[in-house]
């Protein structure tokens, strides 16, 4: 019998903990947990659980320190073209283009094509996006205010959050050294807007990230 779809965040909770599970670690509490992701609370982390158990992902085991327990179950994968670089005005799915493939969980892509590039810079990392990082996005021409998104500006790729100030857009970095570039008229262009993100050989500390390249490609500045 089929398993209910997982959101976003469940997706992430799920594969950050198998590869906890796969690097030989204890399950994490729900403080770490709390730190991973930067939640508040730990009756956020609670009620994720929760529902993660509802759909048949994890066990709980009340009482104890460690209560979290990943059923053995691979998440689908799909594979996604990996670009070393974008240009504007070319469709990213060109072949002269495209580095290589990387497998991504298939409900990210849910039937619309996609692509990764390779992060490049810090001016993310207030988002948890870091220098090396692997971004998935879907490929779209518009976003909304508060989407991450991998745009075309002058002639240069980057993957930056776009925001709107009364009439205003910008390409707005989540780091406080560097300042939002204004867009006027088509000085930009939309190329998709971020769906997940992979990360290869995360730091201790940053153990329930997830992670999943191999290879090295030139990527998209940020």
């Amino acid at each position: 019998m089929p398993r209910e779809q997982l959101t976003a965040i469940q997706q992430r909770l799920v594969e950050a903990l198998q590869r906890r599970t796969a690097d030989g670690e204890p399950p994490p509490t729900y403080r770490e947990i709390c730190s991973e992701f930067g939640w508040a609370s730990t009756g956020t982390v609670r009620d994720h659980l929760r529902a993660l158990a509802r759909k048949g992902y994890v066990q709980l085991s009340h009482g104890r320190a460690r209560a979290v327990c990943v059923k053995e179950r691979r998440l689908p994968a799909a594979q996604v073209p990996m670009l070393g670089r974008i240009v504007a005005g070319v469709p990213v799915q060109t072949e002269g283009y495209i580095e290589g493939f990387v497998p991504v969980p298939s409900e990210w892509v849910r039937g619309s094509p996609c692509f990764a590039v390779r992060v490049s810079g810090d001016s993310m990392k207030d988002a948890a996006i870091l220098d090396g990082d692997q971004v998935v996005a879907k490929v779209q021409a518009t976003a909304s205010h508060g989407d991450i998104v991998v745009a075309t500006f002058n002639g240069e790729t980057t993957l930056k959050r776009l925001t709107r100030r009364g009439s205003r857009w910008f390409l707005s970095p989540e780091n406080k050294r560097y300042r939002p570039i204004p867009i006027q008229g088509d000085s930009a262009i939309i190329q998709g807007v971020m769906v997940g993100l992979l990360r290869n050989e995360p730091p201790k500390k940053a153990g329930l990230f997830l992670g999943a390249g191999t290879k090295q490609y030139q990527g998209v500045e940020a």
